[in-house]
């Protein structure tokens, strides 16, 4: 139930702002540390402890590529607290999945196969001349046709995950 409210929650938000909020994810990671800790004893802190770490260190590279927001980041670690790290994993996994499905919905109803394409080859292209990892994205410019609210995924991958686990 946490789980869905928690959810629904970062949805709402990140409609509205493109941003998850502190005070929608703290709450839930509080009470995912003592809820675990109430279940499991002081072992339930450590899974708890390491299902919000799984997502930052398996993340990291995304985000500093700016092709996930520190919401995101942060709503799997809140999601970690609630439910453990095999569960994080799994949404993380599962949300891939059904962003990589979202997207190319999105590029085959917006018909612009080859500009996302063309995209995509020069930020390669420009990382392989520059000889580092560039941003891939800037999170500022909302309407270039190429960003959709990754928590609509995140929101599939937890589901998945409750149906499979």
């Amino acid at each position: 139930m946490e789980l869905a409210v928690l959810i629904v929650l970062s949805l709402i938000s990140d409609i509205k702002t493109y941003k998850i909020k502190n005070y929608i994810i703290l709450p839930f990671i509080l009470f995912g540390i003592i809820t675990n800790c109430f279940i499991y004893g002081i072992r339930g802190v450590s899974i708890s402890l390491w299902g919000m770490a799984a997502p930052v260190l398996v993340l990291f590279v995304f985000y500093a590529l700016r092709m996930l927001g520190a919401g995101d980041i942060k709503l799997f670690s809140a999601i970690g607290a609630l439910m453990g790290v095999r569960f994080v994993l799994y949404s993380i996994a599962f949300s891939f999945i059904a962003g990589g499905v979202m997207a190319l919905i999105i590029i085959s109803i917006n018909r612009d196969w080859k500009k996302r394409m063309l995209y995509l080859f020069n930020y390669l292209k420009c990382c392989f001349l520059a000889n580092s990892l560039l941003p891939y994205t800037d999170f500022g410019e909302k309407n270039d046709g190429g960003k959709f609210h990754f928590s609509f995924a995140m929101a599939c991958g937890a589901i998945i995950s409750l149906i499979c686990l």
